[in-house]
């Protein structure tokens, strides 16, 4: 017998047992023979084929029955993911018994537990019964030993057969370290060509993968920069053409280039138009037209609008459409036959209509709309049905009419899905991509050394960092959805103190100068919660109307305490950022004379408020005067500080009598700290740290904490329907 952890593992007599009680924990066959892998191998990998060829050898089973077996052994432990005391997740490697493991002696008293031993709850999600008959047993395993084989053959049929029917099943196509994304098949069905990163490179690789054979190969792209394949388009004589995007920071630009098969030797790149003067969001390629379609950003600001470029007659046009709203039209899709353009526009309330444009007469047609924000959808291969993502925290892909009937899950995995879905060349299914971006929180030293805090294995985003306690605020999808965890620099543990039953957008978090309440951005509204509100022991399960307060019709992009009483909350309109000041006692909104863009307030001077001027970025400063008898909209009270801001700047904060701000430069992102003081403001005074995939900080007393990329990970996978 070997013990690990709170349990006992009996090989000899294929039990498991609670350690204090001795009582029987309940466990499958096939979870016992799992269980019985990582105990035998502790603190060893196990890859996932070792954990197939253990348990169905000689059976043909899809990544999902892995899955499934992992998170089901989990449950009977009472082990958690995120923060696991038993099986760790090894990304792209496997998993890992991280319990240490004792060999007990076998015992021979009296005491030695048997069949009879009564129920006992050890926890909700362990359930602890009687030890079943053998012959019941028996039975029990060969129902489930039937089963596997039933199943089994159907994902055999669905692989080799014609047969067309609805599952759940997928498979990874990928299986390498980094993200894979961007997935095309050539129109041989025969090779797949993808874009691979990783959280320590700025620049994707393209890859071209046999899925009969397994043979890999990474393309050759020479100075070509791509960041999303858009089209792979057959040809004659062995070759082919590769349309492509090229977007960065420094310029974007839509190429072709031809190459051959099977060498995948890249010729001349040609250009086919330059949008550096757009924000590309997505775009599609027309074969029957010869044209392509694109959604973007006019000016780099919202709302998205479509976009048409025609490759025989080289024009560029913004097509007819309906009247984007918030954030406008960001995602398209093509339909197999060329005669439809499907649009998901997302509102300013954060809920996405999808929209059917056709494109021979011009005449657009609404179809679903979905309670939450769907990031993407594609055409069926009827060109009549739509694929799109469920809503978190399910990780499923459904199927449905356009206006949202008949809708069933068609994959379901257990890794966050990304986007570039497309249509596998068989007429019925599809590819797409997980990603897993682990974005942890740490302090920011002027070395740049790393000094982790509490962090788990997904994205934890947006600290809000308190001025007068260790404590801090952060936003991650610890627990599936987007949720509020409170947390102590000194203490290894977060506790969640939101615990939102309906999917949400959380960001832009600010604690007030005194600790007493925070400034929360959801769904494009900003909420002001009382600290004593946000209970570990009872977090908040809903937002309630008297905390709003400020809703906007446009993308808000910044907000910030100005003063004790008044909020500063930015917001795109038609390319302007534009700052919008409300007075919390009655919640009024007041009018600044001037154009002005952002408004801010330092925690350690909080008498103080700043403005930073729309076109200009100057940053100008308010005494206390101003502050105090309420006239903040005479601009002669407002001091020019003397600073300009560099163009394309963003994520602007001021703490300690200090301006920070992020820009990009080369591909690279950097944080910027400038001294307000006009006696320091020298070369010492102003410090410049490269990020790192960066997502959002804070600042408190010269104190920064951080949000950058820890790991990214991601694999292709293919429906099995």
């Amino acid at each position: 017998m070997k013990q690990f952890g709170s349990f006992i593992l009996d090989l000899d007599q294929s039990r498991l047992l609670h350690k204090g009680s001795k009582v029987e924990v309940e466990i499958d066959h096939k979870l016992f023979e799992l269980l019985s892998l990582f105990v035998q191998q502790p603190n060893t990998i196990i890859s996932r084929q070792t954990i197939l060829d253990g348990l169905w050898a000689g059976s043909i089973v899809t990544d999902n029955a892995i899955n499934k077996l992992i998170a089901n052994l989990r449950k009977v432990l009472g082990d958690d993911a995120k923060q696991p005391q038993y099986i760790q997740t090894v990304p792209k490697r496997g998993y890992r018994l991280i319990s240490e493991v004792t060999l007990l002696a076998c015992p021979t008293d009296e005491n030695t537990p048997s069949s009879g031993f009564p129920r006992l709850d050890l926890d909700k999600n362990i359930t602890v019964v009687k030890k079943k008959p053998l012959i019941k047993k028996i039975a029990h395993y060969s129902i489930i030993s039937l089963f596997l084989v039933f199943v089994g053959f159907y994902i055999w049929q669905a692989l080799n057969t014609k047969v067309n029917f609805d599952s759940h099943y997928s498979v990874a196509l990928t299986r390498a370290s980094g993200a894979e994304q961007s997935a095309q098949m050539h129109p041989d069905n025969q090779h797949l060509y993808y874009l691979k990163n990783n959280e320590k490179s700025t620049q994707n690789t393209l890859w071209v993968k046999n899925i009969h054979t397994s043979i890999t190969k990474q393309v050759e792209t020479g100075d070509a920069r791509i960041s999303d394949i858009i089209a792979l388009i057959d040809g004659k004589a062995n070759t082919s053409t590769l349309l492509y995007l090229n977007k960065s920071p420094n310029g974007c630009g839509v190429y072709q280039v031809a190459f051959s098969v099977p060498s995948y030797t890249l010729q001349t790149h040609h250009k086919l138009f330059d949008c550096a003067d757009k924000r590309i969001k997505d775009i599609d390629y027309n074969v029957q037209q010869h044209t392509l379609y694109y959604t973007a950003q006019p000016k780099n600001f919202w709302p998205n609008q479509v976009y048409a470029f025609d490759l025989s007659t080289k024009e560029q046009i913004l097509i007819t459409q309906a009247e984007p709203q918030g954030w406008g039209h960001h995602n398209i899709d093509v339909s197999p036959d060329g005669n439809k353009l499907l649009i998901m526009s997302t509102n300013s309330d954060y809920k996405t209509q999808a929209l059917s444009l056709n494109l021979l007469n011009s005449k657009i047609t609404e179809g679903v709309k979905f309670s939450h924000p769907v990031t993407e959808a594609i055409w069926h291969h009827d060109s009549k049905q739509i694929y799109y993502y469920a809503p978190e925290p399910a990780q499923q892909i459904i199927k449905s009419e356009f206006n949202g009937d008949n809708a069933v899950a068609v994959a379901s995995v257990s890794e966050a899905l990304s986007s570039n879905m497309s249509r596998f060349p068989d007429g019925k299914n599809i590819l797409f991509s997980t990603e897993n971006k682990n974005l942890n929180n740490r302090w920011l030293t002027p070395s740049n050394q790393i000094h982790s805090i509490d962090n788990a294995t997904v994205a934890d985003t947006y600290p809000g960092l308190f001025h007068h306690s260790e404590q801090y605020l952060f936003i991650s999808k610890r627990s599936g959805r987007s949720q509020l965890y409170l947390a102590d620099y000194n203490k290894k543990q977060a506790k969640i103190v939101t615990n939102f039953s309906e999917a949400h957008w959380l960001g832009y978090l600010v604690v007030a100068a005194d600790d007493k309440s925070i400034l929360l951005n959801v769904d494009n509204k900003v909420y002001q919660l009382a600290i004593n509100q946000l209970d570990v022991n009872h977090p908040l399960t809903s937002l309630e109307g008297a905390q709003l307060v400020y809703s906007s019709q446009s993308p808000i992009i910044a907000i910030d305490w100005l003063t004790s009483d008044k909020v500063a909350v930015t917001a795109v309109n038609y390319a302007n950022p534009e700052l919008v000041i409300i007075n919390l006692p009655d919640l009024t909104i007041e009018q600044l004379k001037g154009q002005w863009a952002y408004g801010l307030s330092d925690s350690t001077q909080p008498q103080l408020s700043y403005l930073i001027e729309q076109q200009s970025n100057q940053l100008y400063r308010a005494n206390s005067r101003a502050t105090e008898d309420d006239t903040l909209e005479q601009p002669h009270k407002f001091a020019d500080t003397l600073i300009t801001l560099p163009k394309g700047f963003y994520h602007v904060k001021i703490d300690a009598n200090t301006l920070y701000y992020v820009t990009t430069e080369n591909d690279q992102e950097y944080l910027h700290s400038v001294s307000l003081s006009n006696d320091q403001r020298n070369n010492q005074a102003r410090r410049k740290y490269r990020l790192n995939a960066f997502s959002s900080y804070d600042v408190s007393k010269g104190n920064i904490m951080l949000s950058d990329m820890e790991k990214l990970e991601g694999d292709i996978h293919r429906t099995l329907l």
